[in-house]
């Protein structure tokens, strides 16, 4: 496949993500796919921050690679550690005469690896995590692959944010949606009990309210019950009830 069209699928599939099937993990491993295949390296994998602020190996093309990743998070050092708290690039172009994280540098020549860059994914200074390539011969970065892979790493990282962003609003979409469901019940239950019971709307209310309590239900639950003419909250409706501390039932 030529480059451009190998530059054309890396950049088209790493922006689809309004997938159903979208998963962090995969689209992780598409990263890290794409990136060895046009930097011309031979493994990768990515460290992502996740919901507690703390790093995850995932994506790696490798398992070798992957105990690597796992490797530099239980070490707490590493280029994609050092990376993703940066937020800058952080290259290893020669681990046979490197100097800096000694435990991590062991274990990279071990695997047969001798050169390690890391790019982070970052955005405004804020970083999301890294992304760490191997490679078997030594080397830097040239300037063309560096930009290349900022892009793809740029472009990886607003889509992550995105997916995030909009998983986040759907999420407050819901619970926003459900409170306005339940609050029409709520009141249509309001109106219902203050008919038969010959009371105001307001005394309604505090009636379902104590019932709720009492019987350790959801207020939305005995509005629903009142509206269905449950005979669990009978005891609603008659204003002369003194005592609501008995067995309610269920539903």
């Amino acid at each position: 496949m030529q480059r451009d069209t190998r530059l054309a699928t890396a950049f088209y599939e790493l922006s689809d993500i309004h997938n159903r099937d979208f998963e962090t993990a995969v689209y992780a491993r598409l990263l890290a796919q794409h990136s060895v295949q046009l930097l011309d390296f031979d493994a990768a994998g990515l460290l992502l921050i996740q919901k507690d602020g703390s790093l995850a190996e995932t994506g790696a093309t490798t398992e070798s690679v992957g105990r690597l990743q796992r490797l530099q998070l239980h070490l707490g050092d590493g280029p994609g550690v050092e990376s993703a708290q940066t937020c800058d690039p952080v290259c290893g172009p020669d681990f046979r005469s490197e100097s800096r994280w000694k435990p991590f540098r062991a274990a990279v020549l071990n695997a047969g690896f001798v050169a390690v860059h890391a790019l982070p994914l970052q955005v405004n200074g804020e970083a999301i995590g890294s992304l760490s390539l191997y490679r078997r011969r030594v080397g830097p970065l040239d300037d063309g692959d560096q930009n290349l892979g900022e892009a793809l790493v740029h472009v990886a990282t607003g889509c992550l944010l995105l997916k995030k962003s909009i998983e986040v609003s759907q999420k407050l979409n819901s619970q926003l949606q459900a409170a306005l469901n339940s609050r029409v019940v709520i009141e249509q239950a309001k109106g219902i009990l203050a008919e038969r019971s010959r009371s105001t709307l307001n005394n309604a209310f505090e009636a379902m309210r104590t019932f709720a309590r009492r019987s350790e239900r959801q207020l939305s639950d005995v509005a629903n019950a009142v509206i269905d003419g449950c005979p669990s909250v009978s005891a609603l409706a008659n204003p002369h009830t003194t005592d609501q501390r008995t067995d309610y039932g269920r539903r």
